[in-house]
């Protein structure tokens, strides 16, 4: 990600983009097969407390904003603050989402329902990222975890996913005896949505054109 000027036409795109990406999340939550591994820890802290949802995501999207600022000790630049203002709006749309979207009850349904769920995360993010306004929080430490391993943002996702699975069943187990919101979904929303990200590629470069953006 990279501080450019951005314009009216950019900012409005990665609006968009947010909106899809909040719409994926929370569809995702309502097909009760498992949600995806970024908002695990978010959804069961909000099962146990009974706190909406959307609003517990954006207290742990600022829980990881902090932990960047702890990894990068401090260099992180101010400009990526925000990443606050992400979260507010990440959150918002998923409280919207979530008064509105209706929850499948067949199995069949269920499962439309968490393919149609990747699908909108993965184009959410594709588009949000494309814009290179400023990162989702869940983004943002998923690349600083890949700068201290060594590797790339994609090796980092995949550690951050796997830790927040695993607080998630932690959290889950101490206070429900039972793995709140981890299920066969979880597995299927970290495989795929990076496949929907690359796939979706192509049509990010046309839609960086139409924000006025370089390629």
């Amino acid at each position: 990600m990279t501080k450019e000027k951005w314009s009216v036409r950019r900012i409005l795109i990665y609006l968009i983009g947010i909106m899809i990406l909040a719409c994926g999340i929370d569809l995702n939550t309502k097909t009760g097969l498992g949600v995806s591994p970024v908002i695990s820890v978010a959804f069961n802290l909000a099962q146990i407390t009974g706190i909406a949802i959307g609003t517990m995501t954006f207290v742990y999207y600022c829980f990881l904003i902090v932990l960047q600022f702890i990894l990068l000790k401090g260099k992180m630049p101010a400009w990526q603050l925000l990443q606050v203002a992400c979260s507010f709006f990440t959150s918002f749309f998923i409280d919207l989402f979530d008064g509105t979207l209706p929850e499948p009850v067949t199995l069949p349904g269920r499962f439309i329902a968490l393919f149609l769920a990747i699908a909108l995360t993965g184009i959410g993010a594709a588009i949000s990222v494309s814009m290179r306004v400023v990162p989702n929080p869940a983004d943002g430490l998923a690349d600083v975890i890949g700068q201290k391993l060594g590797k790339d943002m994609g090796f980092g996702k995949n550690v951050l996913d796997l830790t927040c699975i695993v607080i998630a069943l932690i959290i889950g187990f101490v206070f429900r005896r039972s793995p709140l919101g981890i299920g066969v979904g979880t597995a299927i929303a970290m495989v795929l949505t990076g496949r929907v990200i690359a796939w979706f590629k192509p049509v990010t470069a046309r839609i960086r054109r139409i924000a006025g953006m370089e390629q």
